[in-house]
């Protein structure tokens, strides 16, 4: 009869997989915070941007910009009664008001910013742009692409962060 091996405990596998899941986590929130970031190629244009099929984005677009309004990551961007310059100026502050926000690339004052926001835990980072437009009646309106850099959808982040930015913009314009 050949001698049996020991059985190691349960919770020493148990202990093991939630140790090796924790080192992963860990080096994955690393990689994500460290990875190169190319600010041409996430700082372009809200409505001429080409969008993929992944669903991890949300763009909010003036009612006359030719996208497809039929995908459900599509919006028509309202109107504000105020100059451009103070849309823009309005929106700056609650984008930079928010956590985990910084500007990537242009300014409120060349009206168009893409602003980069992190997630709280593993700081995987979301890209928003954002352009501001006279309407031609005085009053103003913009255009903003947000979206996920990694991962196949986002859980609707993109599209809740948009429209409690532009929500909160319009409170402050009043």
């Amino acid at each position: 009869m050949a001698p049996s091996r020991p059985r190691r405990p349960a919770m020493t596998i148990g202990v093991s997989v939630v140790a090796a899941v924790t080192v992963f986590l860990a080096l994955t929130a690393v990689l994500a915070r460290r990875a190169p970031e190319d600010p041409d190629r996430w700082h372009v244009d809200p409505v001429a941007a080409t969008v993929d099929d992944r669903p991890h984005w949300y763009r909010l677009t003036p009612a006359e910009a030719p996208v497809d309004r039929q995908r459900k990551q599509e919006g028509t961007a309202p109107r504000f009664d105020a100059p451009v310059d103070r849309l823009a100026e309005a929106f700056d502050e609650v984008a930079m008001g928010e956590e985990r926000v910084q500007r990537l690339a242009g300014s409120p004052s060349r009206r168009w910013v893409t602003y980069r926001q992190r997630s709280a835990v593993f700081g995987f980072p979301d890209y928003v742009s954002v352009r501001f437009l006279e309407d031609g009646e005085g009053g103003s309106t913009l255009a903003v692409y947000s979206r996920a850099r990694y991962g196949y959808g986002d859980g609707g982040v993109n599209a809740d962060r948009v429209r409690q930015w532009v929500d909160e913009t319009a409170q402050r314009m009043r």
